[in-house]
Formats: C-alpha cells, sequence, structure tokens
C-alpha cells in the first residue's frame, strides 16, 4: 500500500546563507600592501629631496656665471667646488694645483692647459681674446664635475 501522504515527508527548514563578508576589516595582507605602498611613496619623496637639495649649489652657479668676466667664473668655480668638496682640501689649492684639482674632476682637461690665459685674466686688467672661451670652461667644468662621483684620483 503506497499512500501519498504529506506527513512522511520529512519537515526541513530553509536553507541558512551565511552573511556577505564585510569590507572592513581588512584582512592583514591588504594592511601590509597599504603599509608598502606607503613606504615606497615616502621614500621616493625623500630621495627627490635629497636630490634637490645636494643639486641646489650646481644648479644656482649655472644661473649665475657671468658671461663675460672669467675672473668671475673662476671664482664662482672656487664657491661651488667649496660646496661638494672638503675645505680643507679646496681651500689651500691657489695657482698650478687649483687647475690640475680642476682638470682631475672632468674626463678632458680644459684648465691647466690654458694656465697663462687665466693667470693674465686673474692678475691683469687689459681685457683678454678669448675671454668667452674661459668663460664656457668654467661652465663646462660646473656641468660635468658636479656632484663629484666616486671618489677620484
Amino acid at each position: 500500500m503506497t499512500s501519498t501522504n504529506n506527513e512522511s515527508i520529512l519537515p526541513l527548514q530553509d536553507m541558512a546563507l551565511p552573511q556577505i563578508p564585510d569590507w572592513f576589516p581588512l584582512a592583514w595582507g591588504w594592511w601590509a600592501s597599504l603599509a608598502g605602498i606607503v613606504l615606497i611613496f615616502a621614500l621616493l619623496l625623500f630621495y627627490l629631496r635629497w636630490k634637490k637639495k645636494r643639486l641646489a649649489p650646481k644648479k644656482t652657479a649655472l644661473h649665475l656665471i657671468p658671461k663675460e668676466k672669467p675672473a668671475a667664473a673662476l671664482e664662482l668655480v672656487r664657491q661651488v667646488a667649496l660646496c661638494y668638496y672638503p675645505r680643507e682640501h679646496i681651500a689651500q689649492l691657489t695657482g698650478k694645483d687649483w687647475y690640475i684639482f680642476l682638470d682631475s674632476q672632468v674626463s678632458t682637461p680644459i684648465f691647466e692647459q690654458n694656465y697663462e690665459q687665466w693667470q693674465s685674466v686673474l692678475y691683469s686688467k687689459e681685457a683678454i681674446l678669448n675671454s668667452e672661451q674661459l668663460v664656457q670652461d668654467c661652465y663646462q667644468w660646473v656641468e660635468q664635475a658636479l656632484p663629484p662621483k666616486k671618489r677620484r684620483a
């Protein structure tokens, strides 16, 4: 005897679904990712500020080099060199030693070969013919030698 009785079906309850997870609080991986992004941004910001501060004397010198006065340009080169190199080393250099130091900081020597011209410009009131080239040499030195790379001989 088969009876189709609804009472024989077990009383089942509706399916209980879990709650939809909230987006907050975040899992530790998201916090670690966020901290990494903030750290990278902070390091980049500090690096850019450090680089700007390091290049400030060079940029200033390039803007201030006079166009027609080699003696003033060489004085500016000495001042900017004091910003990057130890004062004890730079302050005592004079004459040919100063020009040798300047040439040692660039790949092609430009000062020692013009030693007599530089001396006449510094200690004479008369104008020199190639004063623009001497000023250009100062500009080139500031552009190439600063900021100093690893220690040079």
